[in-house]
């Protein structure tokens, strides 16, 4: 739905799991297809629904925007902060740990799927009631408070749409969760539009994401048993519910610390710095979203089948998690330098002129996208070299270093002092993962990102400098970067037959 998901990655699946998952025994697995196109498949189909949502909930936010003003953009956007926090907690954990273990167990998918589901229904019901608790403890508006706990009443039809959905990623179908995704969100942007056009309140609104979120729990349903996702052969386990919970408790923490590093500071800006700077960041990170999300759907699409490999076929498992790496990087610098040189033009043409003073803190935010897909990379390393708390530990860091920076930052800055704290903070998490990772003695394939940054650092000055309009300076700043990234080597030809290699799963 619009609201986004968070799935922190996993480790592999040990052969002594409390929580009662085994090892594969005779239940007949699915033919295995080349673990680059698998991964390729899956980072298309996330890709391409976190696309679709994030695009769904950005055009909503500028209607709101510009039909309600920056006070209903505030607190629509405090709403589903809120939201996606509540959701992780309903959670449980139990999607990452599932996802894990049951991608080499199918015949344990029932059992596990009737247990998610009750726990997380359950789960549901006390934190929606302690959102509408906390909804009326802080000092929000009536227009936000009503929002927060309106908002919660979807909870219950989330719990049911995430046990399904965890099926869907553990059979590494992600395709099903790509047509759920768009479908739903095309019925949420419908409903919305007509809705603003018809003269709706940010209350109205908040009840189309509950109705939306029940029809996608019996979309989901419905796919569950078409599909024979649960069809036998299906083992009996007996489940611990103490074990299972010991076993998702990483995993709990790993998504609270995911969901509040995308959340919190919405959060703490609609106590410390008001409506109106929490509208003009908001502004600016609904930008941002769409890059974060991005990463963030590339390594949930990728961490099944690396988990897999770093098992079955080490070397492949070697490449795929330095390819990663280093094309991310590729696409994602030239794309925060480019935005750097023109965001005051992005701001004022998609927002309107109340919005202008928001371009400086978009060309902060900008930056952390890609600081973010580094520290995602040595998250998804740890947890998958069987280091679970170490890469709890590094988000921990950027989420707890973002707490201290944002309040004083944000009083001497505004939003831009907000942009700055959220910046410095991806920038110490980044780190952090990466000393982590030469601790453990993983490599870190940094061969020739240098000249990546340097390409993009010249690209992003052309697109501010260059005495032009603002589409000429984009298009010279592009073709300066790829002209730089091809004379430097920084990709070569010998990158395409590499690529190939990996995606037709025979890599050296």
């Amino acid at each position: 739905m619009l609201q986004s998901r968070h799935e922190a990655s996993n480790q592999p699946p040990p052969t002594d799991s409390t929580s009662g998952v085994k090892e594969p025994s005779s239940a007949p697995q699915p033919a295995a297809q080349p673990a680059g196109r698998r991964v390729l498949a899956n980072v298309v189909a996330l890709g391409g629904s976190n696309l679709w949502r994030i695009g769904v909930s950005f055009a909503l936010q500028l209607l709101i925007a510009r039909l309600l003003g920056i006070q209903a953009l505030a607190a629509y956007a405090v709403a589903l902060a809120y939201l996606n926090v509540s959701q992780v907690l309903s959670e449980l954990g139990l999607p990452a740990l599932l996802v894990r273990d049951l991608a080499p167990a199918p015949q344990h998918r029932r059992a596990y799927f009737w247990a998610a589901l009750g726990l997380q229904l359950a789960a549901s019901l006390l934190v929606w009631a302690g959102l509408a608790a906390l909804a009326y403890a802080l000092p929000y508006t009536a227009t936000t408070r009503t929002a927060i706990w309106l908002i919660g009443a979807s909870l219950p039809f989330y719990a049911v749409t995430s046990a399904c959905q965890t099926l869907f990623r553990a059979a590494e179908r992600m395709e099903l969760l790509m047509a759920v995704e768009t479908v739903i969100n095309l019925l949420i942007l419908a409903l919305s539009v007509a809705a603003l056009l018809s003269g709706a309140t940010v209350a109205h609104l908040v009840a189309i994401l509950v109705i939306t979120q029940a029809v996608s729990a019996l979309v989901c349903v419905a796919i569950v048993a078409r599909t024979g996702l649960l069809s036998p052969p299906q083992e009996p386990v007996a489940i611990r519910m103490a074990g299972l919970g010991k076993d998702a408790a990483p995993f709990l923490g790993l998504s609270i610390a995911d969901v509040l590093l995308q959340r919190v500071d919405i959060l703490l800006l609609s106590v410390v710095g008001g409506e109106t700077i929490t509208g003009l960041y908001s502004a600016a990170y609904n930008l941002v979203r769409v890059l974060v999300k991005l990463v963030q759907s590339f390594w949930q699409a990728a961490y099944p089948t690396l988990s897999r490999l770093r098992r079955q076929a080490s070397s492949r498992y070697a490449l795929l998690s330095a390819l990663s790496l280093r094309y991310g990087l590729l696409l994602l610098l030239p794309a925060a330098a480019l935005c750097t040189g023109i965001a005051a033009e992005i701001m004022g043409w998609l927002y309107a002129t109340d919005y202008a003073t928001a371009a400086p803190a978009l060309q902060r935010l900008v930056w952390v996208a890609p600081l973010f897909f580094v520290e995602m990379y040595a998250v998804t390393l740890l947890m998958l070299e069987g280091r679970p708390q170490r890469g709890l530990a590094v988000m921990a860091l950027n989420l707890g270093a973002l707490v201290l920076l944002l309040p004083p930052f944000t009083r001497f800055g505004g939003a831009t002092g907000a942009a700055w704290a959220a910046l410095l903070a991806a920038g110490i998490a980044a780190l952090a993962g990466l000393v982590n990772l030469r601790r453990q003695n993983i490599r870190t394939p940094f061969t020739r990102i240098g000249f990546t940054v340097v390409a993009a650092a010249a690209a992003g000055l052309l697109a501010l400098l260059l005495p032009a309009l603002w589409t000429l300076r984009l298009a010279a700043g592009a073709a300066a970067y790829l002209a730089l990234v091809w004379v430097t080597g920084a990709f070569a030809p010998a990158d395409v037959q590499l690529l190939r290699q990996a995606l037709r799963g025979n890599a050296p």
